[in-house]
Order: structure tokens, then sequence, then C-alpha cells
């Protein structure tokens, strides 16, 4: 979207679901994307994509579109989040380095740590049983050390 001139990306939820609680992330691959980003429901986006179909050309040119992201800090500090796996040593390595400054933020901010599982939708009993817990809602996997188990990883994340 960035490249094609794009100023906002919006995303449209495929799911009848509130995406209140809906948290999108960067799954490794968008380091360069430099343009912010919203999810809307699949309601309202089904609203916009039938005006946008039906709309006649002089609609499509008159269309001006503000977002604003409002951002509350009811208690004035800077709330982050930190997403990570116990097995990855890149992101314990970041966290022991980042330990200092986030020491030094002190009061003004708040990191929330969160762990990253995933559910098995088409994985065959083998690896459920070896990587994953409540028949494949929670599972991990180490790509660079196939030696760990993914159910060591969750039981260390929940630790």
């Amino acid at each position: 979207m960035e490249d094609a001139g794009v100023a906002v990306a919006i995303i449209i939820d495929n799911t009848e679901e509130s995406v209140d609680s809906i948290i999108m992330s960067d799954d490794g691959t968008g380091a360069g994307i430099r343009i912010p980003g919203l999810l809307i429901n699949k309601h309202d986006g089904e609203k916009l994509l039938n005006f946008l179909k039906t709309a006649t050309d002089r609609e499509l040119q008159q269309i001006s579109m503000v977002v604003e992201f409002d951002i509350k800090r009811p208690d004035n500090r800077v709330e982050y989040d930190v997403w990570y796996s116990s097995s990855n040593d890149v992101a314990l390595d970041f966290l022991n380095d980042f330990s200092s400054v986030d020491e030094r933020f002190g009061e003004n901010v708040l990191m929330t740590p969160r762990f990253v599982f995933w559910v098995c939708e088409d994985c065959d009993d083998e690896f459920l049983e070896a990587h994953c817990f409540g028949g494949g809602k929670y599972c991990a996997t180490e790509y660079d050390n196939s030696e760990i188990p993914g159910t060591d990883i969750v039981m260390e994340d929940l630790r």
C-alpha cells in the first residue's frame, strides 16, 4: 500500500468479530513500513467497499478521509508492549540490553511483556503433541533450534 502512494492503510477484518481487542502487529517482515495502519470490522469495511463500488466518478474525486490516532494516556505515561519468546536469543539479548534504558524511564513508562503463541489449525497429531497445548490452541516452535519442543517454550513463557 505504501509503495502505491497510500497515506494510511485500512485493513478490513475478514470475519464477523469485534476488533476492539485485536492487536495488529508486525510479523517481522514490515520493518520498512512508514505509514500508519488501522483495522476496521467486517461490517464497516463492507459499507466502505460497497460505497467505493457504486460511487460516481465525481463522488470518488471528492472523497476526503480524516483519520485521527488519539492515544489516551490518563496517567501521563507511555505504555509499550514487548512481544517475544523465551526461546529467541535475539529477543532475550534485546531485553537484557534495553533493561537499563527502561529503568531510567522509571515511572514514566509501563512495559508489558507479551509472549508469541499461535493457533495450529492444520497440524498433525505428532506436531500437536510436541509443540502445542489445548489441542492446538497454544503452539510454539523455535526454527533456529528444532531440538526445543514447543511445549517447553510455552511452559517457560508461562513461568
